[in-house]
């Protein structure tokens, strides 16, 4: 079993916050890619380690899950992508989330704010595609 110490150690804070482990895999066949969910309320994190590159999402039943350097945005807009890097460093992002964790709590406490974050990340998401995607 994968445990949050394997996949994204800054993230250690979130056992105290009151978030377990539920489910993991782990593949080491396959670069030594790695999956764990952590389970609170109101929000769960989900870590992914894709070849050596870990990504984290945040969510719940409600409101599905999202990029978490896009729920950090949402609910501090002083937070840039530069700031945490492309792809998104994870020990920057659990040291804005640590930060920010009751700001976090408050918005999956909330349907009209994970409404507003679904349109949000759907608008950060359309526009990552159109620069990738972008025709010469």
């Amino acid at each position: 079993m994968t445990d949050l110490a394997d996949i994204a150690p800054a993230f250690s804070f979130v056992v105290g916050n009151g978030l377990a482990p539920s489910a993991s895999d782990y593949r080491p066949q396959e670069f030594g890619n790695a999956a764990l969910v952590m389970v609170g309320a109101p929000f769960s994190l989900r870590f992914e380690r894709d070849r050596g590159q870990v990504f984290v999402d945040a969510g719940s039943s409600a409101a599905g899950w999202h990029k978490l350097e896009y729920v950090l945005e949402f609910v501090d807009n002083s937070v840039t992508q530069q700031q945490l890097g492309e792809p998104p460093d994870p020990a920057a992002m659990a040291n804005l989330l640590q930060l920010n964790w009751d700001r976090v709590v408050s918005l999956f406490s909330d349907q009209q704010k994970t409404s507003q974050l679904q349109a949000f990340a759907k608008q950060k998401s359309a526009a990552l595609l159109g620069r990738l995607f972008r025709k010469p």
